[in-house]
């Protein structure tokens, strides 16, 4: 079993690992978020789930879709995976 103290530990160490600006508005619907992801969490990959998910969850709250309009990605070895999105939420076409 773990102890609370080993947990939080684990906790911090994992969270310094990848981090992400949040979404934030630009424009009349339009966003950005801009993400990190160390190559334990999956680096570029890791970066653009992190970015994808937070996106689509923001346009769920809107009871809307995701509609990426520019995304850029990088890998440097200390910086891990990033990933730099500007997207807008759309009705569903459905």
């Amino acid at each position: 079993m773990f102890r609370p103290a080993s947990m939080l530990t684990t906790l911090l160490f994992v969270s310094a690992c990848a981090n992400s600006s949040g979404v934030f508005r630009v424009d009349d619907n339009k966003y950005q978020i801009s993400t990190r992801a160390t190559w334990e969490l999956g680096g570029r990959s890791g970066a653009k789930r992190m970015a994808l998910g937070q996106a689509t969850q923001h346009c769920a709250t809107q009871h809307r879709v995701l509609r990426v309009l520019q995304s850029s990605e990088d890998y440097g070895h200390f910086e891990g995976g990033t990933v730099d999105m500007t997207f807008s939420c759309e009705e569903d076409k459905l």
